[in-house]
């Protein structure tokens, strides 16, 4: 083909933005006629060799994106034994993750230059940009905003029976969640807002099209996964199998994990708990409150599920991918890519999965099997449902000791006046009683931070929460409300460490209250200590 330059000139624009990428050359801009003219999309340089003309100056990003699976989507469609015309869109440069709007690339001209999803693929036609480098205006800014219905970024091509991503993903917290509406907070943004996400979780100051804009962008494709290739599987931006903060979830699910709890200026405002804990719990790390006499050494506290051990630390329950079949036929239905981010998925009648909210009773529509693969829970998933039922029957007699709502109000009422009980009302009724002082009622009120045992047990309390106690999340102390994010998993995220907790505090409750002992069974922590975790105590 005939091959045109332009002047030579330093190029200085990232293939995700403008000014931002480094790893640029000095050199002139090689680029062939594209074969798509009306559209202008240039398509490889050499597909030969997946030179692509925008990598011949984005030196850095060619070959970051070389090594990804969108470099071989063509040869992997054509081994897959299921090629057909109608899955050439997304194996290809096309009018797909773009805004062009109307067939192009290998749509309009079936040529080699346009196979596999190359930078075209969503940032658009590139000729205006090589004949024009040092014009604003014809930088090819991809988009990030991602939505069922919409083909101008990600979801153009990660949708349907097949590689349903975006639909599962608008029915989990980072695509519809409540968790969005934090994102008119500036100290809520990094964890809550896709383009603070990209930019102060990892460090990434690329451009695109939303970028500066006013509307905020939900937890997206590209806050998780780097576009251009990254050195972890699927292109995630951190790794799955690092058991520390640096984990992809755990960057964010990491927020609060310890006291005090939070209080505002109004005396009646919300007071806040643990916050994002799920991936302390996980990694053991910085959580909870430590009763006085606590029998282990909290540094080395990490769950059996967030160990190396487990390669895929939060992914092996909560990206769980099943292909769903015709029972009678065996012919293929769906393929659920576990994009909802629902720990063992609960599917329905036809083996979908559905909210697990939505699944009555969840706990034996769970779907264990991702729990009994590899050396995990052997014997399959009814021994990883038993073991999960245990765990949450154990914690739940934990929590009873500690206080039932008796009458569902959400409020901690006084033992003795109600249907109220446990150790936490027993101490309420001390602090109405006649002639109480205002020190007995301290220890229970939260128009202060001060972590009394009484408020440091529900601390723990509130993270070892299951469904089944959810009262412990959102509830009422004389007057004022305290709150915290679920974080338990119903006990999985760090089974011994939560029951360490709470049996701690129970104990912290006696012994610092003079209360009596609790009326429901008292359970021992029973079993081997989990891999890592050590008494700090002589009888070890």
């Amino acid at each position: 083909m005939k091959l045109s330059h332009a002047t030579s000139m330093i190029v200085a624009v990232a293939l995700f933005g403008a000014c931002t990428d480094e790893r640029i050359v000095y050199r002139d801009i090689r680029f062939n006629p594209p074969l798509d003219s009306v559209n202008g999309f240039l398509g490889y340089f050499d597909a030969s060799t997946k030179q692509t003309t925008c990598g011949n100056c984005h030196v850095g990003v060619q070959g970051e994106w070389k090594d990804t699976k969108h470099a071989d989507a063509w040869a992997d469609l054509q081994a897959s034994g299921q090629a057909s015309a109608g899955c050439n869109d997304c194996h290809t440069v096309s009018q797909l993750g773009n805004f062009v709007g109307t067939p192009a690339g290998y749509a309009v001209v079936p040529d080699s230059a346009y196979h596999d999803v190359q930078c075209e693929s969503c940032h658009g036609p590139g000729l205006a940009h090589v004949e024009n480098p040092d014009i604003d205006a014809s930088h090819p800014l991809a988009s990030i905003q991602v939505d069922t219905g919409v083909v101008t970024s990600c979801s153009g091509c990660h949708t349907g029976v097949h590689t349903p991503f975006v639909e599962q993903w608008k029915q989990s917290a980072h695509g519809s969640g409540p968790g969005f509406a934090g994102a008119t907070y500036a100290a809520c943004l990094p964890c809550h807002e896709g383009r603070a996400a990209i930019a102060l979780m990892f460090g990434d100051n690329s451009n695109y099209i939303e970028k500066g804009g006013a509307t905020p962008q939900r937890i997206g494709c590209v806050a998780c996964h780097n576009p251009h290739g990254s050195p972890y599987e699927h292109q995630l931006r951190a790794p799955l199998d690092e058991p520390s903060r640096q984990q992809l979830c755990v960057k964010c699910h990491s927020r609060i994990g310890t006291p005090p709890w939070s209080v505002a200026s109004s005396g009646t405002a919300t007071s806040r708990g643990a916050h994002g804990a799920q991936g302390l719990l996980v990694i053991g790390e910085n959580v909870g409150w430590i009763p006085p006499g606590f029998a282990y050494d909290t540094t080395q506290m990490a769950s059996s599920h967030g160990t190396s051990a487990n390669t895929k630390l939060c992914a092996t329950c909560h990206v769980v991918r099943t292909t769903i079949t015709d029972e009678l036929t065996g012919a293929f239905t769906f393929q659920s890519v576990g994009h909802t981010f629902e720990a063992i998925p609960c599917p329905d009648a036809n083996g979908l999965p559905v909210p697990c909210k939505d699944a009555v009773p969840p706990d034996t529509v769970h779907d264990f099997t991702a729990c009994s693969t590899g050396n995990c829970h052997i014997g399959g998933p009814q021994v990883a449902r038993l073991a999960y039922q245990t765990l949450k029957g154990e914690l739940n007699n934990f929590l009873d000791q500690i206080w039932i709502d008796g009458n569902a109000n959400g409020i901690i009422d006084s033992a003795g006046t109600g249907l109220d009980a446990g150790l936490i009302p027993e101490l309420m009724a001390r602090a109405l009683r006649p002639g109480a002082t205002a020190a007995d009622s301290a220890e229970l009120s939260f128009r202060n931070n001060v972590t009394s045992a009484a408020k440091g047990t529900l601390w723990n309390a509130a993270l070892a929460a299951t469904e089944d106690r959810s009262h412990f999340l959102s509830g009422r102390s004389f007057g004022n409300t305290f709150s915290t994010h679920m974080a338990s998993g119903n006990g999985v995220h760090n089974p011994f460490l939560l029951k360490a907790l709470l049996t701690s505090s129970i104990a912290a409750l006696q012994t610092t209250y003079g209360l009596s002992a609790p009326q429901q069974p008292s359970l021992e922590v029973t079993g081997p200590l989990p891999p890592g975790v050590r008494r700090v105590r002589s009888d070890r």
